[in-house]
């Protein structure tokens, strides 16, 4: 860990798991099933396994094959549902800290998240962490293939700090994170705050399971 975060000038955080838990309150399945709603409103059978899912990013991948104004739909009824979300989520212990220590340290901060831009902004800003951001890249496109695991966005977030990807590290709580990172050429840590992740993120390049954890390794 204390390796990782020397390497590291730049700090890219996922934002639902290492900043807040987004659908705390309104939940992940309640958004999930809502935009099935919208999907069989249009006479569309869904699947079983989106039809089963409590992932909204399923039911926004399922509307991708069937059309682009359909993708587009749902893409927007999520975003809107995102916005909510963030009204009511509950922060991850200690995330304030430790980007509060970053900063103080030094270091330039981005988020970078599945979730739509405009959410992660509301969020930082009503918790008055937003001054302490360099970037906030987010969903502004509503295909998923752009989406980690795909490299897209952290490698936006790299551009746009005017960062080398060696120097950066991405802290995420999902495969998906991992995953990305390593295909856009950054670091990882995986964030484990739920049983069975630790042997999933065998590919990180540190792995913790309290964001506290990454506090001695940032200068006070």
């Amino acid at each position: 860990m204390a390796e990782v975060l020397a390497r590291s000038q730049h700090l890219l955080f996922d934002f639902d798991g290492p900043i807040c838990s987004i659908f705390s309150g309104l939940t992940a399945p309640a958004t999930a099933a809502h935009l099935r709603e919208l999907v069989t409103s249009q006479g569309i059978d869904i699947p079983s396994d989106a039809a089963a899912s409590g992932d909204p990013f399923d039911v926004l991948r399922f509307a991708a094959t069937i059309s682009a104004d359909l993708m587009h739909a749902v893409a927007a009824e999520l975003r809107t549902m995102e916005l909510r979300a963030v009204e009511v989520a509950d922060a991850t212990p200690h995330a304030r800290q430790v980007i509060q220590r970053a900063h103080y340290d030094g270091r330039v901060i981005a988020a970078v998240s599945n979730n739509s831009r405009e959410a992660v902004t509301r969020y930082l800003t009503t918790a008055s962490l937003a001054p302490l951001f360099t970037a906030v890249i987010g969903r502004t496109d509503p295909d998923p293939r752009l989406l980690k695991p795909d490299p897209h966005l952290i490698s936006q977030a790299v551009k746009e700090l005017n960062a080398a990807p060696a120097d950066c590290v991405l802290i995420g709580d999902s495969l998906s994170d991992i995953e990305g990172a390593r295909s856009a050429g950054t670091l990882s840590i995986g964030y484990a705050n739920k049983p069975g992740k630790l042997e999933r993120f065998a590919a990180a390049d540190a792995v913790i399971t309290n964001m506290a954890e990454l506090i001695p390794g940032l200068t006070p």
